[in-house]
């Protein structure tokens, strides 16, 4: 979730699942701010596949590549594999 060209947290599916399964909670009423769990790191557009392999891991499921015009671009571990099939 982006407030003013600020990232300031993700949502993600196993992270709706641990909250549904663990607390109990009924999340489909809850509002985008009440389910948000901590931002995905930032990185350079230009970051080696390396260093973003090392980012995602089973508590952080992807990371944000910021390009050149500041746009972010998510990079999840789906990218990843399928970069380093080809």
């Amino acid at each position: 979730m982006l407030k003013n060209g600020e990232v300031l947290g993700a949502i993600s599916e196993s992270g709706l699942f641990i909250r549904m399964m663990n607390n109990g909670q009924d999340i489909k009423s809850k509002k985008v701010r009440e389910v948000l769990e901590n931002a995905y790191p930032v990185v350079a557009f230009d970051t080696p596949l390396e260093r973003l392999s090392s980012l995602i891991t089973r508590e952080n499921g992807a990371v944000l590549a910021k390009d050149d015009s500041g746009n972010y671009h998510i990079v999840t571990k789906y990218d990843v594999i399928h970069a380093v099939g080809h």
